[in-house]
């Protein structure tokens, strides 16, 4: 282990089902206020590590040492939507604000104009352009973001993945998964790198993109 205290250190983490091994013996630790790309084909284990590491699915098996649940938010790729407008589920989500910082947010995602509108009447990326500004506004130690720029164009991409700087920048760890190979390479400090609900490889980014250490890493860059 390094110097750095970690925010987050899993140990020998296995998920379980019907005797099959969903996720398997994993072992990571990421720092504070950096940016984690968790990346691997579809069906690797990703959105499931992060469901683990954030509390939301127990582990079978090993222990995760992580901030409180209070301290932590998660971005899902289709966020559930409120029977509320967008500024309503804002608040609900990240209550106390200041109408100056509410319309701060708002702005910050060019959404100010779809303030009063039903959130569920929303876009696609708007409605993750919204759920991500009202998990970063909550200031959370961790943020887990999963496919945050699914249903966005590129304009609203570089937006996002500005906000997602900014605020590692202000100290927020971030945990996300992208098949956007170019936004995880443009992101990512470190990279973990999935198989068959193992992890194969846990690297800084410019290691992994440039030589990666594993044959399914090798492979999973040739092919995207």
């Amino acid at each position: 282990m390094s110097s750095r205290m970690s925010c987050l250190i899993a140990n020998e983490v296995s998920v379980i089902r019907e005797e099959h091994y969903l996720l398997k013996d994993i072992s990571l630790e990421i720092k504070p206020a950096t940016i984690t790309l968790i990346l691997g084909h579809n069906g690797a284990g990703k959105t499931l590590l992060m469901q683990v590491l954030h509390g939301l699915t127990l582990p079978d098996e090993g222990v995760i040492d992580s901030p409180p649940a209070s301290r932590q938010r998660m971005v899902f790729q289709k966020p559930i939507m409120l029977r509320r407008t967008a500024l309503q589920y804002f608040n609900f989500v990240c209550p106390g604000l200041s109408i100056p910082d509410q319309h701060h947010w708002f702005d910050s995602a060019q959404l100010t104009s779809r303030m009063d509108a039903p959130a569920r009447r929303l876009s696609g990326g708007e409605q993750q352009k919204l759920a991500l500004i009202g998990a970063l506004a909550a200031q959370p130690e961790i943020l887990f973001l999963d496919e945050p720029a699914a249903s966005l164009d590129v304009e609203a991409t570089m937006l996002s993945e500005s906000l997602i700087s900014e605020a590692c920048d202000a100290g927020t760890t971030i945990i996300m998964t992208s098949h956007n190979r170019a936004q995880a390479a443009r992101l990512a400090d470190q990279v973990i790198f999935m198989d068959q609900g193992c992890v194969k490889e846990q690297s800084d980014a410019k290691t992994f993109f440039r030589a990666p250490q594993s044959d399914a890493g090798r492979h999973y860059l040739a092919f995207t």
